[in-house]
């Protein structure tokens, strides 16, 4: 199915944002304990102030206020409320495609309840401009197709973590419950992480889904391409003095496997003496040597100019 493929084309894009954030900033390397410490981060975000003046005036609100569903529906009318519910609970930042964002919002709604095949199409929707600004009632024919239960999940490929049970695991639904989209997209990026902390940061899963419509069973299996194993060869700190730098780097494991997650949860343990989030990503630069297998990060600890 086309939409299993762009699941795990986004697990694809994901891991490769996580490994790759920041690619592009160049940070020179300081000794410890140099005079420099104490510079200003140029790294910093741009000031809230200047950007707020140089954004663009914002367009009228746009929100969809009503949504209808036609065709020969077997979902119950609870399930469509809350579908329906939940797609005008969401804001739009223009009217432009705001149709088609809303009809995919049902597609995902009736594949999170096991209409894999579900087809939906806009029949009548409408915009109507008011002074608070505009306005949709979106009108949805659907063609619900079957109802699947999930019939197995099963691995190919995956030869650094050899336990599918461990796999399988990862995948928050059950053999012979409702095949539903949203689970299957975290147990993908479930397996992205778990292959991350074990070093394989350009991981990639593609799913591949058939179908026994006379049992009405969704059989995945999901193609693994570990790719190589990376290490991480040094972490460089811009901004703390010697003790502190120590402090920080004796938790970040260098010249061992790259560990995503453990390294993620070394920053939030020091973020206090760091100064920034663990997810900042104007305060960590990483660079990836995809020939030698290796990661090399610099830590941005110095203030931002106050304004």
């Amino acid at each position: 199915m086309a939409w299993f493929r762009k699941l795990g084309q986004e697990a694809y894009n994901a891991a490769m944002r996580c490994v790759a954030q920041i690619v592009v900033l160049t940070v020179v390397c300081l000794s410890i304990c140099t005079p420099s410490v104490k510079a200003q981060n140029a790294n910093c975000p741009p000031d809230s102030a200047s950007a707020s003046d140089n954004k663009e005036p914002s367009g009228p609100e746009v929100s969809i206020t009503g949504v209808t569903f036609s065709g020969f529906i077997q979902l119950p009318m609870l399930d469509q409320d809350q579908i329906a519910s939940s797609i005008k609970q969401q804001s739009y930042d223009s009217v432009d495609g705001v149709i088609e964002e809303g009809l995919e919002r049902v597609r995902g709604g009736w594949q999170n309840r096991g209409y894999a095949k579900v087809q939906v199409s806009d029949e009548a929707s409408r915009v109507t401009s008011t002074p608070d600004g505009q306005r949709v009632v979106l009108s949805v024919h659907v063609d619900e197709g079957l109802q699947y239960n999930l019939g197995k999940i099963t691995f190919k490929n995956n030869r650094a973590i050899s336990n599918v049970a461990a796999l399988r695991s990862l995948f928050p639904l059950q053999d012979g419950h409702l095949f539903r989209r949203d689970k299957i997209a975290k147990g993908l990026e479930n397996l992205r992480k778990a292959y991350g902390e074990f070093g394989y940061i350009n991981y990639t899963g593609v799913p591949d889904t058939t179908f026994d419509d006379e049992k009405k069973l969704a059989f995945l299996e999901i193609d693994i391409d570990e790719g190589k194993l990376f290490y991480l060869t040094r972490v460089d700190i811009l901004g703390l003095d010697g003790p502190s730098q120590r402090e920080v780097l004796k938790d970040m494991r260098v010249r061992q496997i790259y560990n995503q997650r453990v390294f993620e949860l070394s920053l939030k343990k020091h973020a206090s003496l760091l100064g920034f989030l663990h997810d900042d990503p104007w305060h960590v630069a990483k660079r990836v040597d995809e020939r030698m297998g290796t990661v090399a990060i610099t830590l941005d600890a110095r203030p931002c100019p106050v304004h």
